[in-house]
C-alpha cells in the first residue's frame, strides 16, 4: 500500500463543505449563545438555558438524523457547529467554580440542575422527535454513538 492511502477512504473526498459547515453553524450557535449571555446579564442561568436547550435539540436532531433522509451536510452543520456552539461545557465548569465559593448549597443545586436537566431535556428531546417522525431506537442509538 503506497504511503498516505487508507483502504475505504476516497483520496479525492473533500472536507471543505464539513469544515465549512462547521465553522457557520459554529459562528451562528456561538453568536446566539453570547446574546443570551448578554441579555441574563452573564448570570450562571444563561449556561443553564443554553445547555439545556441544547441538550432538548440534540435530542430532536438525533431523533431525525436516524431516519437518514438528512443532507450530508445537515449534521456538521446543526449537531458539531450550531449545538456545538450553542452550548458551553467551558461556562459550566466556570460557573460552577464560582459558585463553589457560594456555598455548598447554591453549588450542588447548580450541579444537579445542570446534569439532571440536560439528561432529562436530551430524553425528552428524543421522544418529541420520535413522536414526530416515528421511533426507531436502534436508528436513535447510532446516530448518538456517531455524535461521541
Amino acid at each position: 500500500m503506497s504511503q498516505g492511502v487508507v483502504p475505504g477512504h476516497d483520496a479525492g473526498a473533500s472536507q471543505e463543505g464539513p469544515l465549512a459547515a462547521v465553522a457557520a453553524g459554529g459562528a451562528v450557535g456561538s453568536l446566539c449563545r453570547w446574546g443570551v449571555g448578554l441579555a441574563a446579564g452573564g448570570s450562571h442561568w444563561a449556561t443553564l438555558l443554553v445547555n439545556v436547550t441544547g441538550a432538548f435539540a440534540m435530542g430532536v436532531l438525533v431523533a431525525w438524523l436516524a431516519r437518514g433522509t438528512a443532507h450530508p451536510l445537515a449534521r456538521p452543520f446543526l449537531s458539531v457547529g450550531l449545538l456545538g456552539g450553542w452550548t458551553t461545557y467551558s461556562s459550566f465548569a466556570l460557573d460552577t467554580h464560582a459558585l463553589a465559593g457560594d456555598g455548598l448549597g447554591g453549588l450542588l443545586g447548580y450541579l444537579v440542575l445542570t446534569i439532571g436537566l440536560g439528561v432529562g431535556a436530551a430524553v425528552a428531546g428524543l421522544v418529541v422527535g420520535d413522536r414526530i417522525w416515528g421511533s426507531d431506537a436502534l436508528a436513535d442509538e447510532a446516530v448518538a454513538e456517531e455524535e461521541l
